[in-house]
């Protein structure tokens, strides 16, 4: 062998996988056998901590059965009260839903014929409203008939 055990072989060795190369390996380096014994003295000293603990429980508490623990928080009348109630609520949250828009429905149509009505008359101007009293100045045809129709017009405007 060319180098010391790794820790995967060291590992394979105390689990009971021993190579005959790895025998002859362990019986001529020193450092590899150090460390074999270093793992089966912390493997030793944990296994008796662990039977120590074990003796000190069963001793210390009387043997149960096993029994599964009663986590129900209400008894059983007071549940099916309780999830009666529950059902109750999420049957209503919709029908109180559907109520509430109902009386808000009108209310909404209205405030949006209204928007409809503000941005037709806004979309039918023929000029924007700032730029109304220019219509004035500009002659239209070479009439005056249509400047006076212009001015008219401006005066209608002003009057609304």
């Amino acid at each position: 062998m060319s180098g010391h055990l790794s820790s995967q072989r060291i590992s394979l060795w105390m689990l009971g996988e021993r190579a005959a190369e790895d025998q002859r390996h362990l019986g001529e380096c020193p450092e590899c056998a150090a460390e074999l014994a270093r793992l089966k003295a912390a493997l030793s000293g944990f296994r008796g901590s662990v039977h120590q603990w074990a003796g000190r429980q069963t001793s210390s508490a009387p043997h149960r059965e096993w029994a599964p623990a009663r986590t129900a928080f209400w008894p059983g009348r007071f549940r099916w009260a309780a999830a009666a109630a529950i059902a109750l609520l999420a049957a209503l949250i919709p029908v109180y839903r559907i109520a509430r828009h109902s009386h808000t429905a009108p209310a909404i149509a209205q405030s949006d014929a209204q928007l409809l009505e503000e941005v037709d008359a806004e979309v039918s101007r023929s000029v924007p409203q700032p730029m109304e009293p220019l219509l004035n100045l500009v002659a239209w045809g070479s009439d005056n008939s249509s400047n006076t129709t212009g001015k008219e017009n401006h005066e209608t405007q002003q009057q609304k």
